[in-house]
């Protein structure tokens, strides 16, 4: 026998009330007891479906970040790079940055919650980027043989500032980054540029 199926609707308004709670108090601002009474769930409800704060966190990053966060089609890798991160830098600059720092810290301490983040949100993410670097290379704009290099090259900056400087994550930083991957995807990976 089988439990009732999960209502979406319950789903989507635990994830409202851990934004909501975290853009009003920050990561630490967030707890089940609150969320509970932020959505109008009992506790109970909360914890059949997480472990705890830090999967709650993840499973609401996770959600914005589908519905929020574009995969932008312009017919050039520079720009689809650029509007991506654009969009992504302006995020971090509000609940999603302090989430995702929050996360990280988390996932320092706990193997399996690393695994958890990567599969929920990390993979995701650089799955769509993946993406744009699949149709730029269909397009001829891609010699370089080593997608997931590349995809470091668009998401390894911006952790590092939201690290330690996540004001400077802005579209002229996004700019940066998006010339720097369009060079690099070039490249034949032995640092030789190839004709385009």
């Amino acid at each position: 026998m089988t439990g009732r199926p999960r209502d979406p609707a319950v789903d989507d308004a635990i994830r409202r009330a851990t934004l909501e709670l975290a853009a009003e108090a920050g990561a630490p601002g967030v707890t089940m007891e609150g969320i509970a009474a932020r959505s109008g769930v009992s506790k109970q409800t909360v914890y059949r479906r997480y472990g705890g704060k830090g999967e709650a966190i993840l499973d609401a990053l996770a959600w914005f970040a589908a519905a929020r966060l574009p995969t932008p089609d312009t017919g050039s890798l520079r720009d689809d790079i650029c509007v991506l991160l654009t969009a992504t830098f302006a995020a971090q600059q509000g609940v999603s940055g302090v989430l995702n720092r929050a996360l990280i810290s988390e996932a320092l301490q706990d193997e399996d919650f690393t695994e958890l983040l990567w599969k929920r949100l990390t993979g995701p993410r650089r799955e769509e980027v993946a993406k744009i670097i699949r149709r730029a290379r269909d397009r001829g704009e891609v010699s370089h043989p080593d997608e997931e290099f590349l995809i470091d090259l668009v998401f390894g900056p911006m952790w590092y500032r939201l690290l330690f400087d996540r004001v400077s994550l802005d579209r002229g930083y996004a700019a940066a980054i998006a010339d720097t991957v369009a060079v690099a995807a070039r490249l034949d990976g032995g640092g030789a540029a190839l004709a385009p």
